[in-house]
């Protein structure tokens, strides 16, 4: 099953379904033990629900009756949407030391790089900053055009 990044349609065998909700919500928790958070909410075959892990970052589509009883858990890809792929200006995937620090300044709090810089080199970091600052990598990405390497 795949999602298109950004604008979380889903792409079903029998054609894409557009999310009702782009709610955020804590949903339960993933193999890793990291949280697992909402991203889209769909009516299909009963509902399903997009989430994502705040730790490994792995996609879920979790499916529910009408009533909303589990049924099971399918992983998720995301897809780039063809229409949105700018190929002018290619994403550079980067480990986080080797970004500028003025770009990555502009984006995260001295904590959040300092823990980030840490997480790469083996060093104790705190967990907070970093789930924090990895919310905030798809806009880096946008505006820069660079991926960190999580």
């Amino acid at each position: 099953m795949q999602i298109v990044k950004g604008s979380f349609t889903l792409l079903a065998k029998d054609g894409p379904i557009e999310p009702i909700s782009l709610q955020r919500n804590s949903i339960g928790f993933c193999h890793c033990g990291g949280e697992l958070v909402s991203r889209a909410y769909f009516p299909w075959m009963g509902w399903a629900v997009a989430a994502a892990c705040s730790d490994c970052h792995r996609l879920i589509l979790l499916e529910y009756g009408t009533d909303w009883t589990w049924r099971k858990d399918t992983a998720l890809e995301e897809v780039v949407d063809p229409g949105d792929v700018d190929t002018q200006h290619p994403v550079e995937v980067v480990p986080v030391s080797a970004v500028p620090m003025e770009q990555l300044q502009s984006v995260f709090t001295r904590a959040e790089i300092r823990d980030l810089l840490a997480l790469q080199e083996g060093r104790p970091y705190v967990r907070q900053n970093v789930y924090r600052a990895r919310a905030k990598f798809e806009l880096f990405e946008r505006l820069f055009r660079i991926r960190i390497k999580p």
